[in-house]
């Protein structure tokens, strides 16, 4: 790569980590606390018919600002209907979904490699849109917070990504201008337009066809000039070497 960085800045949901794998497991594990009399193949089924009903509930909600209480406690309301069971101990789920998912690390493949591998080089960093109570527990979870020299979460700086201010407190944690830096992620409208306007180079991860959230890519994305494409983090590794 003829292009020099002092840091490599990364999304956390859909680039590190496995978003919907931690979503299986945050519900894997509240059916095991609260619903232990479920035989495994129906905890099998609760966690397909939730996969397949918790996308379109979470766009739905987040376009309208809905809590996210209300919007995990719309998803399980609406599993148990469409399954027809009833669970008695299935009360205010979103409650202790958030404390469970808090503590969940599902990473994607070569993940901790990959950060192995750049620490020796670059600085890290991370930028994400989340919750103030979940990001950084998440990273502590799954034993990487030590690799990050900043670690900026939506929910505490007060600006989220698409927005450039949340690009220019991590630099500015960093003492470092927007051309020192590369930013890594899986959302065309997030993260690629957050690093386009906050003026930083930006290597897009796209896995299986994903387009950084959970649904399918049904037409190609035609992609700026300047952006990186990787569909693995091993070839991030090999980019920046």
């Amino acid at each position: 790569m003829t292009q020099p960085y002092e840091v490599i800045l990364f999304d956390m949901d859909g680039t590190l980590f496995d978003l919907i794998g931690c979503e299986r497991e945050t519900v894997a594990r509240y059916l095991a606390q609260q619903c232990p009399g479920l035989s495994s193949a129906e905890t099998n089924e609760f966690l397909r018919v939730y996969a397949s009903l918790s996308p379109s509930h979470w766009v739905a909600g987040l376009a309208t600002d809905a809590p996210r209480e209300k919007i995990i406690n719309d998803i399980f309301a609406a599993v148990v209907a469409q399954l027809g069971v009833n669970l008695p101990g299935m009360t205010d789920p979103a409650l202790i979904y958030w404390r469970i998912f808090a503590t969940v690390a599902v990473l994607e493949k070569g993940a901790r490699e990959l950060l192995d591998s750049l620490a020796r080089h670059y600085r890290l960093g991370i930028i994400t849109n989340g919750f103030r109570d979940t990001q950084r527990p998440r990273l502590q979870a799954a034993g990487l917070l030590h690799y990050f020299a900043t670690v900026v979460v939506s929910g505490e700086v007060g600006w989220a990504k698409p927005d450039p201010r949340i690009f220019a407190h991590a630099l500015n944690d960093l003492s470092l201008a927007p051309g020192a830096a590369l930013y890594v992620g899986d959302s065309i409208s997030h993260d690629l337009a957050g690093a386009a306007n906050a003026g930083v180079d930006f290597c897009l991860y796209r896995p299986g066809g994903r387009n950084g959230v959970t649904r399918p890519v049904t037409r190609p994305v035609t992609l700026p000039p300047t952006t990186r494409l990787v569909t693995a983090l091993s070839q991030l590794a090999v980019l920046l070497a």
